[in-house]
């Protein structure tokens, strides 16, 4: 299958290319979120394999996911909301029993979406799905934080956006909400560590928004196959972006010399 690309967006001047769609890409959730934050630095991953430096494992906030994931599997085999869940005024809904959950849950796997025409995917793994009376799928994601204010991110926003996405794309009727169970550290009139840390627990709901997401993944797709990366100074904050800054200086001195950049 052919389609027209039009790359105007990305910096490259208006270039239109024609390209068989033979080779099938997987974009995730976080691909995404670098296409949005920089096309230049998507293009360099998908298409060089050159990768942004990662950054610092948050392996504190992981332990408290999988300790959390235990403690709400444990309340889905009894048939039970979680107490926050309840305490927040759920009353029309259970934990999502599916046996999907097991995969959508897995960060190797994950719930994903193929798009025939883009011959793409898009995929993310979720913490944990609702399921309401009228049949709905909320989703849920664990967060643990040691700020004072709990603060929802865009990131946030866009991350749920896109889980729904995915699910609404696989012919599921999903909740106008989703919902962040949010763990804050207690550090207010505590007198030491002593091998504990106290949490406060709390249900943050945003509403969804996924009108976004099928065009931009369809920008990044494009994007991910064009031979031609966006212009050096129009990716990035305000155009500028280190990582890119500093492939473009390695390629220039011949550090990485094969770079089409």
């Amino acid at each position: 299958m052919a389609r027209s690309f039009n790359f105007h967006n990305y910096g490259l001047g208006l270039v239109t290319m024609t390209a068989k769609f033979t080779n099938t890409l997987k974009i995730s959730r976080s691909g995404l979120k670098l296409f949005l934050d920089c096309p230049r630095c998507f293009w360099l991953d998908l298409y060089h394999k050159v990768k942004k430096p990662p950054g610092y494992p948050f392996t504190l906030s992981i332990a408290v996911d999988y300790l959390v994931k235990k403690e709400f599997d444990t309340y889905r085999e009894q048939g039970k909301l979680p107490p926050v869940l309840e305490k927040h005024g759920i009353k029309d809904a259970k934990l999502f029993n599916g046996d999907e959950l097991s995969e959508w849950r897995n960060n190797f796997k994950g719930i994903s979406y193929f798009d025939e025409d883009l011959n793409a995917y898009l995929y993310g793994a979720v913490d944990d799905v609702l399921e309401f009376s009228d049949g709905s799928l909320g989703v849920i994601d664990y967060k643990s934080s040691g700020a004072k204010e709990i603060i929802i991110y865009d990131d946030y926003q866009k991350q749920m956006d896109v889980y729904n996405y995915i699910l609404k794309q696989k012919g599921y009727e999903t909740y106008p909400e989703a919902f962040f169970v949010f763990y804050k550290v207690i550090k207010e009139g505590e007198t030491g560590f002593y091998n504990s840390l106290k949490f406060t627990e709390e249900v943050r709901p945003v509403k969804v928004n996924t009108e976004w997401v099928g065009p931009t993944f369809e920008n990044a797709v494009e994007l991910a196959r064009s031979e031609t990366p966006p212009a050096s100074g129009t990716s990035g904050k305000n155009g500028h972006c280190d990582h890119c800054h500093f492939v473009e200086l390695a390629s220039q001195f011949k550090i990485t010399p094969d770079l089409n950049i």
